[in-house]
């Protein structure tokens, strides 16, 4: 056997054995599905806390109700909005994810940031996206809690929240994957809710609650700002969730957004101009 074709051998066996060790990795218990994700998320306080119901009705005039679906199937949200950048990007390999786990019980549902349904009509064609999306004119970005697109939000057989993760999916294998099997191994062992029980339970649960203020110990950043971007930190509300302004806010975008206006020319715009380009940028709702 040449070099090459041992070299060769050697890949193709080690590409096995990671298959294999993944396929028969046993599903992982709910506490440790929660540990792994509880670091992920925005302002909202998903931990532990069940889903918020809803209703939306499709592009396509589907009527889509959680409360519906929940117990049957792993549900998974996507709030986005055909500006945003990193919603864009994120589509196919979200829409690559539903097609190869849509005969499972999963099911991905898009919900759009208040625009015209017939914009979002052709965004999601133009995309060749093949799940499900509606518009939301506000109740439910109110009740999940949602400020920053895209946001997107895993509901489990449970009726409770098990993933919110704020900013593109890059690998939604990564993102998804021992989610789905833990969920599928809650149904196998009758551990899924009931419609009756998400429902009784979800009365009392009419939005997520925000996730208090972690207090920073930590020395503040360092960044220099001129008089014009001390001003506009001081006046634009923070794209990461929280009630706070930039100024105050110790959130990885604050930072980011206090590093643009450090190093950035913006030249002669005006302060409301330059915010609505940063909330474009790191596609915040907020204004």
């Amino acid at each position: 056997m040449t070099k090459s074709l041992l070299n060769i051998s050697i890949l193709l066996t080690g590409i096995l054995l990671t298959s294999l060790n993944y396929k028969l990795k046993p599903a992982p218990t709910e506490e440790e599905v929660r540990d792994q994700t509880w670091s992920m998320g925005g302002g909202a306080d998903w931990r532990n806390q069940i889903a918020p119901d809803f209703e939306i009705t499709t592009t396509r005039g589907e009527r889509f109700r959680l409360s519906e679906n929940v117990g049957k199937k792993m549900i998974v949200l996507n709030f986005f909005a055909t500006w945003c950048g990193p919603c864009r990007a994120e589509m196919p390999e979200l829409n690559r994810y539903f097609n190869e786990h849509k005969a499972q019980p999963f099911v991905l549902v898009g919900i759009d940031a208040e625009e015209k349904g017939d914009a979002v009509d052709a965004f999601l064609k133009e995309l060749k996206v093949d799940f499900s999306a509606g518009v939301d004119q506000g109740p439910i970005r109110q009740k999940y809690a949602v400020h920053v697109y895209p946001t997107t939000v895993v509901i489990g057989v449970d009726g409770k929240v098990q993933f919110y993760e704020t900013g593109a999916l890059v690998n939604a294998d990564v993102a998804f994957d021992n989610l789905l099997r833990h969920n599928e191994q809650m149904i196998q062992s009758g551990k899924a809710t009931s419609q009756e029980a998400y429902v009784l339970a979800a009365q009392n649960q009419a939005a997520l609650p925000l996730r208090q203020p972690v207090q920073d110990t930590e020395p503040k950043d360092q960044i220099k700002l001129d008089e014009r971007g001390k001003r506009i930190v001081a006046k634009m509300g923070c794209p990461c969730g929280c009630d706070d302004k930039v100024q105050a806010c110790s959130c990885n975008t604050s930072k980011k957004i206090k590093q643009a206006l450090s190093a950035e020319d913006f030249k002669d715009q005006s302060d409301d101009e330059i915010i609505r380009a940063l909330n474009k940028r790191f596609c915040s709702g907020a204004m």
